[in-house]
């Protein structure tokens, strides 16, 4: 099997297919960006039903908003007027601590956050959006490595090195690397993008070159304030949404204590034991109903002992190394137990299987990736969770197994995948062309753009959708006759080989890096790939999400792919 069920989001929004099989594992997908507000008003009716949500937590959570944005420099009027309105009904956008703030669609996602809040609001209860920092997940390289282009097809490496004693631990606990590591990091950021510079106009080459000192300042300012990579992280996104852009979102860092303390009604609802089985039973089934149609499921099957939560290790030397605790049941009582993988210490808690009592080790637990937008959903009333290909994929084994439970749960969106012309793309398609290869940049392309552009202006949503449907097609079409042209110059280059076919190979190689996102074989997507540095330099800091807001029409189907043409 290699076809993802995320085919069964697509195909329903697309195509109108799968309808059956969409309905059992996503609730059937709201196919526009402006088409929640019927299942915003359903699903803040059953919150309605819990009692999550008292007075007494509302006060508790906003508390906590407001510090933690305040602390992080964020805290504008307009995220202060976000806050308070969350209870309306709550737009969530959520990622993972990345080194240097992460990849360009962390401003994807804020933007269609608010943009679905805009959109589905009505005027007595507009509706909120927020952020949430997932800064619990342990050291992975695709959170301490980030990319920027180079003049090569691997780009410009930025690797924050992690000693051996926080190799379990989680991002909110691991230090940063001295002052000296980070000027390293600007200056080969700098040297790497400056021979891409030098190609080009005098005036726009100036205008890249500041448009990057404002980057890197950013950058610079958030790990001056910072002690961790999930404080960094959350400093660099707080400064980008709020205050280079204006979108008043505020962020939810997961492993702050007031929210640790919040979240552990969330963790006890999850632990009872009628709950626990329910959800373990029906996260199975769809995994198996997944797999009987042909299909991966996003993650795998959950056995007897799951505990819906991990621990992270209380002791000095650990750092908060995360333990993964087992469920054992003797009678009314139930021990989760684990070894932390740091000190070798057995962690045990003992709980009544029915009424858990967690809150003395709030401080310790932390959201697993099914048991996340539950625990999150007892904090805040979220309507509608904005995610990308990973969730879309475990949401299909996490929504039924909620619908199992009985409680709301939100509505499922796939924010658009966002491509972007740079001078550096546009120059090196030109170069291709003259060789009549394939890039995207071609006047085929063009057309399609123009059309969308055109169809979204003059209010035909319809012929829009699906000229945007068929950039999708072309957009995929064009990166497998690049990589089948790519494979013949290399094919040819090995029979007889000369200087101009080793450019021609480089140069295709490098665009695939550079438009594609294509750094290795087993990477696609320009913004997945990129730094969010890259589409700054090319949308400019005034106008950060401003092709987000134009694009992003409330007709537009979920779960596109478009291209922003900038021309500086």
């Amino acid at each position: 099997m290699d076809t993802s069920v995320t085919n069964v989001y697509h195909d329903f929004i697309w195509r109108g297919t799968m309808s059956e099989l969409a309905a059992q594992l996503y609730d059937l997908p709201i196919v526009t960006l402006g088409g929640f507000r019927e299942s915003t008003q359903k699903i803040l009716a059953r919150y309605s039903e819990t009692s999550w949500h008292t007075e007494e937590r509302r006060k508790e959570v906003i508390d906590a908003l407001l510090r933690i944005n305040r602390g992080v420099g964020a805290l504008t009027p307009e995220v202060e007027d976000t806050i308070h309105r969350l209870f309306n009904g709550a737009i969530e956008a959520a990622h993972q601590s990345v080194v240097m703030g992460g990849p360009g669609y962390v401003l994807n996602k804020a933007a269609v956050a608010h943009r679905i809040a805009l959109l589905n609001s009505n005027q007595e209860s507009p509706l909120g959006c927020f952020f949430c920092v997932a800064d619990y997940d342990i050291v992975q390289t695709e959170l301490t490595n980030i990319r920027t282009p180079n003049m090569g097809q691997e780009g410009t490496l930025i690797n924050m090195p992690v000693s051996g004693e926080y190799e379990h631990s989680p991002v909110s606990a691991i230090p940063l690397p001295r002052t000296g590591w980070y000027s390293q990091v600007e200056e080969n950021i700098r040297s790497n993008y400056h021979p891409i510079f030098k190609e080009l106009e005098g005036s726009t080459r100036t205008l890249m070159e500041e448009r990057l000192e404002q980057a890197l300042s950013v950058t610079r300012w958030a790990y001056r304030n910072s002690n961790t990579i999930g404080e960094w992280a959350t400093r660099i996104l707080g400064r980008l949404f709020n205050i280079e852009g204006n979108l008043g979102i505020p962020l939810l860092p997961a492993s702050d204590s007031a929210i640790r303390s919040l979240l552990v009604e969330g963790f006890e609802f999850l632990l009872a034991e009628e709950n626990r089985t329910r959800f373990v039973k029906s996260h199975n089934e769809s995994t198996d109903k997944i797999r009987s149609h042909g299909m991966n499921p996003g993650s795998t099957e959950r056995n007897d002992s799951y505990v819906p939560f991990f621990y992270e290790c209380p002791n000095k030397g650990c750092h908060r190394a995360r333990t993964e605790l087992y469920y054992d049941q003797k009678g009314n009582l139930a021990t989760l137990s684990g070894k932390c993988p740091q000190c070798g210490e057995r962690i045990e808690i003992e709980i009544n299987v029915d009424h858990p009592s967690l809150a003395e080790h709030s401080e310790w637990m932390s959201p697993r990736v099914d048991s996340r937008q539950i625990v999150i959903d007892t904090l805040l009333p979220v309507v509608t969770h904005v995610g990308g290909g990973g969730e879309t994929a475990y949401y299909a084994q996490v929504i039924p197994a909620a619908r199992a439970l009985r409680i709301p749960f939100p509505a499922f969106v796939k924010y658009p995948r966002v491509y972007f012309n740079t001078p550096w793309n546009e120059a090196l398609a030109k170069q291709l062309l003259e060789k009549e290869l394939t890039p995207i940049q071609r006047q085929d392309m063009f057309k399609l753009t123009g059309k969308i552009a055109r169809f979204r202006r003059k209010n035909r949503f319809e012929e829009m959708n699906k000229t945007v449907e068929e950039f999708g097609k072309f957009l995929l079409e064009s990166h497998s006759q690049l990589k089948k042209e790519l494979e013949e110059v290399s094919a040819t280059l090995q029979k007889s080989p000369t200087d101009e076919l080793r450019f021609t190979r480089l140069d295709i190689e490098r665009y695939l890096s550079w438009a594609y996102g294509e750094y290795t074989e087993d990477k696609m997507g320009q913004e997945v790939s990129w730094s969010w540095i890259e589409w700054s330099l090319n949308s400019s800091f005034p106008d950060l999400f401003g092709p987000y807001a134009r694009a992003y029409v409330p007709e537009m189907k979920n779960g596109a792919t478009l291209f922003i043409n900038f021309i500086v």
